[in-house]
């Protein structure tokens, strides 16, 4: 490592800007560092910083050998925290954002098996109907339907969905001729809907273009687990995420309306996502939590 650590020395050299202010970083001399600055030159067989300025300036060949010294420098720095890391078990606290109905149905059915399997990890899941700012808010990870174009962030999809209408049978007894996405102007509807927003269900026509339906529902809320629960006990007809009511439908509880015909609250947006900070090393505990959920999904969804 004695090449590196000479690397190490340049580069800190000319982020500091003098040899002085090097030293106190490196807890070394001047005197040592402008020996191993030295060496290196003369290993090289070319001059690295100019010693007839003043100030300290690096040279033509040095401005280039700096540029590939950072490379070098910043990939040994990940390969020796990949080293550590496989030492390591994942731990400490995990702070995880959700929409509150998939962290309901989706995600929370499976914290028992991710907490059996890393028992050193402290979760706290926060559910909201929000946006939230990971940063701001400090969570590590935000659970999301629908992408995200923000490249500040690493996005996963965690499982592909749709969101279907669903309706109780008996609901579904009383209205037999709903065969057209049109027919759910005449008909109850549950709708999600924030603050003062209007509600327009979106689908894809026959002739695959994206059509609109202003919807005026008898009940609007902005929890989907409340319209879930409202579409069950009859109330009339709602637009859910797939995930989150596909146990209703493979019970019975719940049956799904016009199912050649792809529809979407706002978006289509064919995914659960988690999304989580850049970083340089991803935590253990993200890498974790992330795989994890991601296996069991793809799993739940093959069942």
């Amino acid at each position: 490592m004695k090449a590196l650590d000479s690397l190490r020395i340049f580069v800190i050299v000319q982020r500091k800007g003098s040899l002085s202010a090097a030293g106190r970083s490196l807890s070394l001399s001047p005197a040592t560092i402008s020996r191993r600055i030295s060496a290196l030159e003369e290993e090289l067989g070319v001059q690295l910083v100019d010693r007839t300025s003043r100030n300290l300036k690096v040279t033509e060949a040095g401005q280039a050998f700096l540029e590939h010294a950072e490379v070098v420098l910043e990939a040994m720095a990940r390969a020796e925290e990949a080293a550590r890391n496989s030492k390591l078990l994942p731990e400490g606290r995990l702070r995880i954002h959700s929409r509150t109905q998939i962290g309901l149905r989706v995600i929370g059915p499976l914290l028992p098996g991710f907490a059996q399997r890393h028992p050193d990890i402290q979760l706290e899941l926060e559910l909201s109907e929000h946006p939230v700012n990971l940063v701001e808010q400090d969570f590590d990870i935000d659970i999301r339907t629908g992408e995200s174009n923000d490249s500040n962030f690493v996005i996963k999809r965690l499982l592909s969905s749709d969101e279907v209408l669903v309706a109780s049978p008996a609901f579904m007894k009383v209205h037999k001729r709903i065969r057209h996405p049109n027919d759910l102007l005449q008909v109850r509807c549950l709708t999600y809907k924030r603050e003062h927003e209007a509600v327009t269900w979106k689908y894809i026509d026959e002739q695959g273009v994206q059509q609109e339906l202003a919807i005026q529902g008898v009940l609007n809320s902005n929890n989907g687990e409340l319209l879930r629960l409202a579409a069950m006990g009859g109330m009339g007809i709602a637009l859910l995420s797939e995930p989150t009511v596909r146990g209703c439908i493979q019970d019975g509880t719940l049956v799904r309306l016009l199912p050649e015909y792809r529809f979407a609250v706002r978006a289509f947006s064919n995914g659960v996502y988690a999304v989580f900070r850049q970083s340089r090393t991803l935590p253990l505990k993200v890498r974790a939590f992330v795989d994890f959920m991601a296996e069991a999904l793809r799993e739940n969804d093959g069942a």
